[in-house]
């Protein structure tokens, strides 16, 4: 399993725990890999010299189809089973996977676009924070579809999430240089915390609803306290569990989807946040604990 998930992002420890359970349950020894930063080059690499060990099958993300989609084909066409979790639904028939396993982040953008419009946004901040990640890219621009539609529009913002404090500072000065602005939306636990902690230090949580992506012990108490409107589950755990699974199957009895398994877009709000919460505590891994940076 070759995934593009950054070593400090807690999401990315969610997708592992659920494949490490599959191949507990299912009998498969796994291999797990990912650059320690988002780096399709190094991710590309990676996923050639695991296709070289001649694997019985294959779990890989494409956040770069530029540049991974060669090498997953390379992988496929050379016989081993491949399923995409995560990012690639667009491309995974193209490379020859067998299925994918996630969300349409188009679609989970759209639905964030309709929860902000609904909440009275008309301008908002859409905030990326992995360069080159077409996941993130297509929920801003459905999320900007959406809120366009209502009359809104939209600024995407890209920073570096490896720079936490940097990236905060950007949202800071996007935030000062358009008060206009009443909405922001963050596509990932490590864009909510730079987001978070730039409306904290703004003091800006009553006049800019704040919308975000993935499950994080902040992001749920940020939801209890009402500081955020929404976060957007595309249940991590799950789509780790399912690709392992569906790989063995295949392996095994020749059956696997031949349909996308859509794991998300699932809403969570202050009515359901202490629901979702038990759920998370189940899959022993603990969420970051860390609030959002001063």
């Amino acid at each position: 399993m070759v995934t593009h998930g950054q070593a400090f992002d807690p999401f990315w420890a969610l997708v592992r725990k659920g494949a490490e359970a599959a191949a507990s349950q299912f009998n498969v020894k796994l291999a797990y890999q990912s650059p320690s930063t988002t780096d399709p080059q190094a991710q590309a690499k990676m996923i050639m010299q695991a296709a070289a060990t001649k694997p019985a099958a294959m779990v890989v993300t494409i956040p770069d189809p530029a540049v991974l989609a060669s090498p997953v084909q390379q992988a496929s066409s050379a016989g081993t089973p491949v399923v995409v979790v995560n990012v690639g639904e667009g491309v995974y028939r193209s490379v020859g996977a067998l299925t994918y396993v996630g969300q349409v982040d188009l679609q989970a953008g759209q639905e964030a676009g309709t929860a902000m419009a609904s909440a009275g946004v008309r301008k908002a901040l859409c905030v990326i924070h992995e360069e080159r990640n077409t996941a993130l890219i297509d929920r801003c621009a459905g999320f900007t579809k959406q809120l366009g539609m209502s009359g809104g529009s939209v600024q995407t913002l890209h920073v570096n999430g490896a720079q936490l404090h940097e990236a905060q500072s950007a949202i800071e000065q996007a935030l000062r240089a358009d008060p206009g602005i009443n909405g922001m939306l963050a596509t990932g636990i490590i864009g909510f915390q730079a987001a978070g902690g730039a409306l904290h230090s703004l003091n800006a949580f009553d006049r800019v609803k704040f919308g975000s992506f993935d499950v994080a012990t902040a992001v749920l108490t940020a939801l209890e306290n009402g500081q955020l409107l929404f976060t957007v589950d595309q249940q991590p755990f799950m789509q780790g569990y399912l690709a392992v699974q569906f790989a063995a199957f295949d392996v095994r009895y020749g059956q696997h989807p031949y349909q996308p398994i859509y794991t998300g877009p699932s809403f969570i709000t202050k009515e359901n946040a202490a629901k979702i919460a038990q759920l998370y505590k189940s899959t022993g891994i603990p969420l970051f604990q860390g609030g959002y940076p001063q």
